[in-house]
């Protein structure tokens, strides 16, 4: 469970920084979940009848911020959440197994990016995944239910750019059905991030949060 959504102190706010001394630990470290199968998919889902009450745990902005043009092709390689001080150098390319099965990050600080969707930045929603809390470590998502509309997350890219999200909406949702919710489609560049679950069977009350985003600004690397 997460704190809940309408709270958001200072002090709880946590560095996420993965050092080089871990990618190397992290490169290939992707591990596989229980999770639907492929051919199960909505690309629109919407949150099943009983599960109403989700709605008190979700922030959304008044407005969704404007989307600049979207941006070719290209993979991520490292996530920064200024607002949370999160810095992941480790980002990891997620795929599905012959039976559907997704993969997920295996290091609590390496990030997940689902390579069957578009990269950060393309047109359609790209999708991140991390953990809140692995293998008795924090993980790199674990303050991401503190994210409020207006803040912004930065991938850098392989091409050297850094495209820019902004939030406009951050949800509790239950667990079993976060990662058809966060797939759900779009046409403009946008970004979800998703914290994912390190337990192949989670217990029936587990919350998963997700963060959308949408592609403001496109900026030359540093």
């Amino acid at each position: 469970m997460f704190t809940p959504l309408n709270a958001r102190p200072p002090e709880l706010r946590q560095a996420a920084v993965v050092t080089a001394a871990v990618m190397l630990v992290a490169a290939t470290a992707v591990i596989t979940i229980l999770t639907r199968p492929e051919t199960d998919i909505d690309p629109t889902p919407t949150l099943p009848l009983g599960t109403e009450n989700w709605a008190s745990r979700t922030i959304t902005a008044e407005k969704a911020p404007p989307a600049r043009d979207a941006l070719p092709a290209s993979s991520p390689i490292r996530v920064e959440i200024p607002s949370l001080d999160v810095d992941v150098e480790t980002v990891v390319s997620l795929d599905r197994t012959p039976a559907g099965v997704i993969e997920i990050p295996g290091h609590a600080t390496a990030v997940g990016w689902l390579a069957s969707e578009p990269t950060p930045g393309e047109p359609g929603a790209s999708v991140l995944l991390g953990h809140a809390s692995f293998a008795y470590e924090r993980g790199s998502f674990y303050s991401l239910h503190l994210l409020r509309p207006g803040d912004t997350v930065r991938i850098t890219r392989t091409d050297g750019t850094v495209a820019v999200f902004t939030v406009y909406r951050v949800e509790e949702v239950p667990e079993k059905y976060a990662l058809d919710y966060a797939l759900r489609a779009t046409d403009e560049p946008e970004l979800r991030l998703l914290t994912t679950s390190s337990e192949l069977d989670p217990p029936a009350d587990s919350t998963a949060v997700v963060v959308s985003a949408r592609l403001t600004a496109a900026l030359d690397k540093d």
